[in-house]
């Protein structure tokens, strides 16, 4: 079955709160630069997202639900509803906080 393009990408409150503890956590550890690369990278890989939307690995909790990896630190989780051809970015999650604590 081939994949079809993607509509529209909302980014829930969670989605858009865990992305800015990341950005004001990499503030204090990396560069400006480095920063940049990291948020073209996210917006690169939501563009992909849009063309492939099944191209991360399902979640073993949630129906529908991908988890991506964006790069050695960090994994954003996005649900994909395929009756409206929409995703949904869930949260992203930095790979060095306690796994126990992820809930999406």
């Amino acid at each position: 079955m081939a994949e079809e393009t993607i509509n529209e990408i909302f980014w829930t409150d969670s989605a858009k709160i865990s992305f800015q503890k990341i950005i004001d956590y990499l503030l204090k550890e990396w560069t400006s630069k480095e920063i940049e690369k990291f948020v073209n990278r996210t917006y690169e890989m939501i563009s992909m997202l849009k063309l492939h939307p099944e191209m991360c690995r399902p979640s073993t909790k949630r129906k529908n639900v991908r988890i991506g990896i964006l790069d050695n630190h960090t994994q954003p989780t996005h649900h994909y509803k395929t009756e409206s051809m929409k995703i949904e970015l869930l949260l992203f999650w930095g790979m060095k906080q306690n796994p126990s604590k992820l809930k999406y």
